[in-house]
């Protein structure tokens, strides 16, 4: 099976330096990371697409995994992921590295309390692992502090008898999450997917995660007003703020989806 690419390195390097055609290093740098960023969306959605035609062939996930490289579980995960927000749309490129590594946390969570799932209230708790976050400023913020909201995660749901190993999928509310996240982004006009997103899915869904926010007295409409406003302060006045560090919006012709207007993304 030839294995050649039908986009070269030569190719990428001709593309940079034609979009800054005279700029300094660190202008090329911003375009070379702009291209692979497209890059990085087009080549989700392309194995998205031939995941799908091998799934629609009768191909197993054990199957899929040995031909992506992967277990069967880190393909059908991948895969649901990926389901959940939308191909056409933000897909797990646009989630924030914080939210990545809630999501991450969400697993390894759900395996200390010995769950096969990963289920709301994995991914609730796992918000509290970037206390620097959006959703974890806006839960203690409002009172619900981590050991609050374990203690009522611990009288809904029990714990395994043992810590489980190797790999944890994804519940349907927690695939529910993901959508309602990028609802919410969407809504919000905002063309990445952050840890306050995760949190407003959180409490538009059901589940565990959802009965806890309740009961601490956090709806949805507070927790939007919160995250809102701490969102603002990421932003100066003005009628066309660039946000500080921010690169330029060049964009590579090699997507055909358009994502929202950009705002900036919590540090």
């Amino acid at each position: 099976m030839t294995q050649t690419s039908p986009f070269s390195l030569h190719d990428a390097i001709e593309w940079v330096d034609a979009q800054a055609r005279g700029a300094d290093t660190l202008v090329r740098l911003e375009a070379a990371s702009l291209l692979v960023e497209e890059l990085a969306e087009v080549g989700d959605a392309v194995l998205g697409y031939f995941v799908d035609q091998a799934r629609h062939d009768g191909h197993s996930w054990t199957e899929i995994g040995d031909a992506l490289g992967v277990s069967k579980q880190a393909a059908q995960q991948r895969h649901t992921l990926r389901a959940s927000l939308g191909p056409s749309a933000a897909t797990f490129a646009h989630l924030t590295p914080r939210a990545r590594n809630v999501i991450e946390a969400a697993k390894e969570i759900a395996r200390s309390w010995g769950h096969e799932d990963v289920g709301t209230e994995h991914l609730l708790l796992a918000l509290y692992r970037e206390p620097r976050s959006i959703g974890a400023q806006v839960l203690v913020g409002s009172g619900l502090s981590e050991e609050r909201a374990e203690s009522g995660i611990a009288e809904r749901v029990a714990r395994g008898a043992r810590p489980r190993k190797g790999d944890v999928t994804f519940s349907s509310r927690v695939n529910a999450v993901f959508s309602g996240a990028l609802s919410s982004a969407h809504s919000m006009h905002h063309n990445y997917i952050g840890t306050e997103h995760l949190l407003l899915g959180l409490a538009d869904g059901e589940g565990v995660a959802g009965e806890v926010l309740r009961e601490a007295g956090l709806s949805r409409e507070s927790l939007s007003r919160d995250i809102e406003r701490r969102l603002a302060e990421y932003t100066t006045p003005g009628p066309k703020t660039k946000p500080p560090g921010k690169r330029a919006t060049t964009k590579a012709p090699t997507s055909k989806t358009r994502a929202p207007a950009r705002r900036p993304r919590p540090r």
